[in-house]
C-alpha cells in the first residue's frame, strides 16, 4: 500500500517539477531531490534522450544541481552512447555542475569524457566540449590552449574564441605566436586581431 502511495507522490511531484511556474517547480525539485533522490535522478538521466527540449534543458538543469552524483552517472551514460542528443545533454550536465559548484578541475574519469568529445566530429559535440573547458580555469585553459591548433577549423577556432575570454599573460603569448605562425588558418588570425582592435 505505501509503495503505491509513494509512486502516486512521486508522479504527482514529478508533474509539479515540469510545471513552467517556478514556484511550482522549485518546490518540487527540493522535495523530490530529498525524498526520492535515486529514482529523481535515474528519471532525469533518462531524459536527456528526450525529443523534447524543454523536459530535455530542465532535466539538465536540475542534474547540475546533484554535483558529484550527477557526474559520477554521466560518465558512463555518455561513454555507453552513440546519440549526439544525448552526448550534448551530458556535456551541458557537466557545465552545470562545475558552474554551479565552482570546480576547475574534474577527476580522471570524467576527464575522460571531455577527451572523447574532443575525438567528436559532431559541430554541437565540439561546441559544448569547448564551452565546458572555458568553465574549468587553469585545467580548461592548458586543454584549449593544444586545440587551438587543432587541424578541425571548428574545434580550433572554438578555442581560440574561448581563451580570448581568458585574458591573461600566457595566452597573450599564445596569440601571439598564432599570429606569427604560418600554418595558422587566417581566419583565427582574423579573430585574434579583432579582439585586439576592439
Amino acid at each position: 500500500m505505501s509503495n503505491s502511495l509513494d509512486l502516486n507522490k512521486y508522479i504527482e511531484l514529478y508533474q509539479d517539477f515540469l510545471h513552467p511556474n517556478p514556484n511550482i517547480n522549485s518546490k518540487a525539485f527540493f522535495i523530490l531531490k530529498k525524498e526520492f533522490e535515486l529514482k529523481f535522478m535515474n528519471n532525469l538521466l533518462a531524459n536527456l534522450k528526450e525529443e523534447d527540449i524543454f523536459v530535455r534543458r530542465k532535466s539538465i538543469l536540475a542534474l547540475g544541481r546533484f554535483g558529484e552524483k550527477a557526474l559520477h552517472s554521466i560518465v558512463p551514460l555518455y561513454i555507453d552512447t552513440n546519440n549526439t542528443i544525448v552526448k550534448v545533454s551530458c556535456l551541458k550536465t557537466m557545465i552545470q555542475v562545475v558552474v554551479n559548484f565552482n570546480l576547475e578541475e574534474l577527476d580522471q574519469e570524467e576527464m575522460l569524457v571531455v577527451y572523447l568529445a574532443l575525438k567528436d566530429s559532431s559541430p554541437e559535440i565540439i561546441l559544448t566540449v569547448i564551452s565546458l573547458l572555458r568553465q574549468l580555469g587553469k585545467t580548461g585553459r592548458n586543454i584549449l590552449i593544444k586545440t587551438c591548433r587543432d587541424k578541425d577549423l571548428l574545434r580550433a577556432k572554438a578555442s581560440v574564441s574561448a581563451l580570448l575570454e581568458m585574458k591573461d599573460q600566457i595566452v597573450d603569448s599564445l596569440f601571439d605566436e598564432l599570429l606569427n605562425d604560418k600554418y595558422i588558418d587566417k581566419m583565427i588570425k582574423e579573430d585574434i586581431l579583432r579582439d585586439r582592435n576592439m
